[in-house]
């Protein structure tokens, strides 16, 4: 009876043992997954601080970045305008009025002399693609063997020395180009029509139009009806609406009836909705000035051999070897086209319609560049379009001179005065007013039609 007390009070006093062990055991292990559970906590908040910390750095850099790239395009910019400022000048030397027969025969040879210095090209497009950063200068120097920086005022010389990051030229003169916006200005649209025509109407083109389902007189219409002011289709004297609309070639929308902004807008005109019509025909095209008050826009001595063949070219005919080879031959020459008797002897006279042409597009002078800037920091760029017309008044007031009529050359419009300060940019990707930022638009050879950061 005792030895089972015993074994009673033993078997009591061993659960009571591992009673008491569970529940130490049990305290410990919740205790345990607290801990973890507090760690787990502390781990994910530090990461995420430590993750936001590294956005706020990556930001701050990439905000530096951007802040640079575009201080770099800005300062390309008013490089640019300084450039072609200084070729403004440069072509116009021997046009004042005042000064002496002999005197302006010399001068009218410098273009010809600085370009053929210059491997026949303007300085801005000898730089054009060329990466240029704080030590641009003596690169452009070694490159063009021309001393730019004598001729730079301080504040830009200093902008130039001090680029963090580097920015790359496109400057493109528009006025090498055939104006479609021409069908807003009444008197030209018949001679613009015509232009297009003949433009699409080379006999490989033509035939490859055809196979596109645009033959030449369509495509040219399309784009004259989607701008002109009238409801006529100018092809077949039809409602202009039936190539728009569901069905084969045809494109959503409706005719603007009105200038087109922008070269992508001609996109939304049938036939240039495909991409293959438009990298064919675009680069030949251009949309500036947007409201032109002339039609005599295109500059012979700069537009594209190509081009120039196919205006003075009749529809159905081939281009006539002989013209392309006096124009190529006149340009290897270094000579430029000044007046109209020297069109006569490189073009003989043709049919009306040439002559048309001939007498109603063609000008010898620029009046139009589009820049682009492209400004480069670490790994952002950004880019900064400019559109320039050249000063009427500007080179009216160069005329006029007094000094030039003493046989002076008129000194070179440099810095401030050779352009105009480009604006901040607008954060809303609207275009730039260039009206506050231009200093004397009776100095200034160029002004600012157009600018903002794409």
């Amino acid at each position: 009876m005792k030895t089972l007390q015993i074994i009673a009070a033993t078997v009591a006093r061993t659960k009571g043992y591992f009673y008491s062990y569970d529940r130490k055991k049990s305290q410990r292990g919740m205790a345990l997954i607290f801990v973890l559970s507090l760690v787990g906590v502390i781990m994910a908040v530090m990461g995420e601080v430590f993750f936001q910390a590294q956005i706020t750095v990556r930001s701050s850099l990439g905000e530096q970045d951007r802040m640079r790239a575009e201080a770099a395009a800005l300062t390309g910019a008013q490089f640019a305008l300084f450039l072609i400022a200084l070729e403004t000048q440069v072509n116009d030397v021997g046009e004042n009025k005042n000064l002496p027969a002999a005197v302006a025969s010399q001068l009218s040879a410098v273009p010809a002399m600085v370009k053929s210095q210059l491997g026949g090209k303007n300085l801005s497009e000898l730089l054009n693609g060329f990466p240029i950063g704080s030590q641009g200068l003596d690169e452009i120097k070694d490159l063009s063997k021309v001393n730019i920086s004598a001729s730079l005022d301080e504040g830009l010389l200093e902008a130039l020395k001090n680029i963090q990051g580097y920015f790359v030229l496109e400057v493109a003169n528009e006025s090498a180009k055939l104006n479609l916006n021409l069908f807003t200005y009444q008197p030209s649209t018949d001679v613009a029509f015509e232009s297009l025509l003949r433009l699409f109407s080379m006999s490989r083109e033509a035939r490859w139009l055809e196979e596109k389902g645009f033959p030449p007189k369509r495509l040219a219409a399309n784009i004259k009806d989607y701008i002109d002011r009238d409801k006529v289709d100018s092809a077949d004297s039809g409602d202009e609406l039936s190539q728009y609309g569901e069905g084969s070639g045809r494109v959503p929308g409706r005719p603007k009836n009105a200038a087109l902004e922008s070269m992508e807008e001609l996109r939304m005109i049938p036939g240039f909705n495909d991409d293959e019509i438009f990298n064919v025909f675009s680069p030949y095209l251009t949309i500036w000035p947007l409201a032109p008050k002339d039609s005599k826009l295109l500059d012979f001595n700069v537009a594209k051999v190509e081009l120039l063949s196919a205006l003075v070219t009749p529809p159905g005919r081939d281009v006539e070897d002989t013209i392309v080879d006096r124009i190529e031959d006149k340009r290897s020459e270094g000579a430029f086209v000044s007046k109209p008797q020297e069109l006569d002897d490189l073009i003989p006279t043709q049919d009306r319609m040439t002559r048309e042409i001939r007498s109603r597009m063609f000008n010898w002078k620029s009046q139009l560049y589009r820049v682009n800037v492209r400004g480069v920091s670490g790994k952002v760029e950004r880019t900064y379009q400019m559109i320039l017309e050249k000063n009427s008044a500007a080179v009216d007031n160069l005329r006029k001179d007094k000094k030039g009529a003493a046989g002076a050359a008129a000194t070179p419009v440099t810095g401030a005065d050779a352009s105009a300060t480009p604006v901040p940019p607008d954060t809303t990707g609207a275009p730039v007013s260039p009206t506050s930022s231009i200093p004397d638009s009776q100095k200034s050879p160029l002004r600012i039609v157009y600018q903002r950061f794409l």
